[in-house]
C-alpha cells in the first residue's frame, strides 16, 4: 500500500499548521504555502502510486553453474513500465544469504523506464542456495511518499564444491583394481566403458570402433570389443557429524572433508572405474557412479547438497552400512570421517579381518601447525596416536587431514609420510 514516510507526514503536519495559521492570521500567503505542501506531498503519491503499479524486476546470477569460491554477481533488470521520473527503488533482501545483508539500491529508470544494475562479486559458498521472492521499496526522491511491492521470482542456485584434480590418490589405492600411478585413462563422455580385446569386423557392424593397430597386423578390419566398466572399484563413505565439525564455513573441517572425498572420486572416475558414494542423508543408500560426464555432474550435485549430519560415533552402525554390501568387498572402502573413536577402529579391524581393503581420511580441526586442541574428536578411551597405530597394524590406510592442508599433496605424497608417523 502507499502510504506516506515519517517525512511525509512532517510535511502534511506542517501544512495543516500552516492553513490553521493562514485561517488565524488571514493571509492569503499562508495559503498558497500551505497549499503547496500539500501538493508536494499528493504529486508524490501519485509519481509513487503510478510507477511502482507496473514495477518489475528480474534477477539473475553469475555464472550459470558456480563452483566454491568462484566470484558471483547478481544482475537485476528492472522495468517501471511508465516513462516516469523521479523515482528511488531499492531492493531488500535481494541477495539472500549470498551476498552482503544490505539493499540493492537501483538509481531512477531510463528514458524506457529499463535499468540494470549489479550487486558483488561475493565469493561462492558450497552448496544449495534457496533464495525467495524480494521486496522493492519504491520512493520518491524526496522521500515522502513509500510502497512497498513483491519482487522477483525464487532463485535456486547450486554451488559444486571445488575439487583438487589430485595426481595421485593414496586412500584410493588398494587390492581391487583402482590404479593409483599411471595408467589413466580419459575420461569419457558418454558411456563408460573399458577394453576387453579385438575382434574381426562383422559386415554391418558400424566402424567407431576400429581398432587400426590390429588392423594393420592382422591385414583384416578389427574391432574393439568393450565391456562396461566395474562400478564397484572405489567406495567413499563421508561422515560428517556436526558435533564433530570445527571452523566457519568456507574454511570449516566438513568442507574440507567434502573436497577430500569429492576430489577422490573425481580421481577414481578419470581412471576409467565406477565409485560408489555413501551419504547420510541419503539414507546410506549407495550412489553409484560410472566414469562419464553425466556421472560427474551428479557427483557434484549430490556433494554440493552435503550438510554435516550423521553419527558422531560411526562404529556401531558400520557394519550395517557396508556390511552387506558386494561391492563394498570387490572394491576399496575410504571413509572420510570426522570423528574417530575406539569403536569406529574396532568395526574397520573388523572389516579388514574380513578382507575388505579400508582407507580412512580423518579430518580435524586443527589448522597446519596449529595445537591439537584445535579440532574436536568423539571422546573414547584410546588416545589419537594409539587409535592411529591400531589401524595401521590391521593394515587400515590412514591419513590424517587439517582443515588447511592442500589436498593433493596430504592424499598423496603426504599420506604414506603420515602413515610412517603412524607407525
Amino acid at each position: 500500500m502507499t502510504r506516506p514516510t515519517a517525512r511525509g507526514v512532517a510535511l502534511l503536519a506542517v501544512a495543516a499548521a500552516t492553513y490553521v495559521a493562514a485561517r488565524v492570521v488571514g493571509t492569503w500567503e499562508l495559503y498558497l504555502i500551505a497549499l503547496a505542501l500539500a501538493a508536494m506531498a499528493v504529486v508524490a503519491w501519485l509519481l509513487v502510486h503510478s510507477g511502482s503499479r507496473r514495477l518489475l524486476v528480474d534477477r539473475r546470477v553469475a555464472p550459470e553453474g558456480p563452483v566454491a569460491g568462484d566470484p558471483l554477481k547478481f544482475f537485476f533488470h528492472v522495468r517501471s513500465g511508465r516513462r516516469l521520473t523521479g523515482l528511488h527503488v531499492t531492493l531488500e533482501g535481494a541477495t539472500g544469504a549470498l551476498g552482503s545483508h544490505g539493499p540493492v539500491v537501483v538509481d531512477e529508470p531510463g528514458t524506457h523506464g529499463e535499468r540494470t544494475v549489479t550487486a558483488g562479486p561475493w565469493p561462492a559458498r558450497r552448496g544449495v542456495h534457496r533464495l525467495p521472492p524480494f521486496t522493492a521499496v519504491v520512493e520518491d526522491q524526496l522521500g515522502l511518499v513509500r510502497v512497498r511491492r513483491p519482487a522477483g521470482e525464487p532463485l535456486r542456485l547450486t554451488v559444486a564444491p571445488r575439487l583438487d584434480e589430485l595426481t595421485s590418490c593414496a586412500p584410493c589405492r588398494a587390492a581391487g583394481g583402482v590404479r593409483n600411478r599411471g595408467g589413466r585413462r580419459r575420461l569419457p563422455t558418454r558411456d563408460a566403458w573399458e577394453l576387453h580385446g579385438v575382434r574381426p569386423h562383422v559386415p554391418g557392424e558400424p566402424l567407431n570402433r576400429v581398432d587400426w593397430k590390429s588392423t594393420a597386423k592382422t591385414g583384416s578390419l578389427m574391432l574393439r570389443e568393450m565391456e562396461a566398466a566395474s562400478e564397484d572399484d572405489l567406495t567413499v563413505l563421508l561422515s560428517g557429524a556436526a558435533a564433530c565439525d570445527a571452523g566457519e564455513a568456507p574454511d570449516s573441517a566438513f568442507e574440507a572433508a567434502v573436497r577430500a572425498a569429492g576430489s577422490m572420486a573425481a580421481f577414481t572416475l578419470r581412471t576409467g572405474h565406477g565409485v560408489t558414494l555413501l551419504l547420510p542423508e541419503h539414507d546410506w543408500r549407495p550412489i553409484r557412479l560410472t566414469p562419464d560426464a553425466a556421472s560427474r555432474r551428479r557427483m557434484l550435485r549430490v556433494l554440493a547438497e552435503a550438510e554435516p549430519q550423521g553419527p558422531s560415533r560411526l562404529g556401531p552402525s558400520l557394519q550395517a552400512i557396508v556390511g552387506g554390501r558386494t561391492q563394498v568387498r570387490r572394491g576399496v572402502l575410504a571413509l572420510v570421517v570426522l570423528c574417530l573413536d575406539g569403536g569406529l577402529v574396532d568395526a574397520l579391524r573388523r572389516l579388514r579381518t574380513q578382507g575388505v581393503p579400508v582407507s580412512v581420511v580423518h579430518v580435524t580441526g586443527e589448522v597446519t601447525g596449529g595445537d591439537a586442541s584445535d579440532g574436536r574428536s568423539a571422546p573414547g578411551a584410546a588416545t589419537d596416536a594409539e587409535m592411529r597405530q591400531a589401524l595401521v597394524a590391521a593394515g587400515v590406510r590412514y591419513v590424517r587431514l587439517h582443515r588447511d592442508d592442500d589436498l593433493g599433496s596430504a592424499l598423496s605424497a603426504g599420506a604414506p609420510e603420515r602413515l610412517a608417523r603412524a607407525r
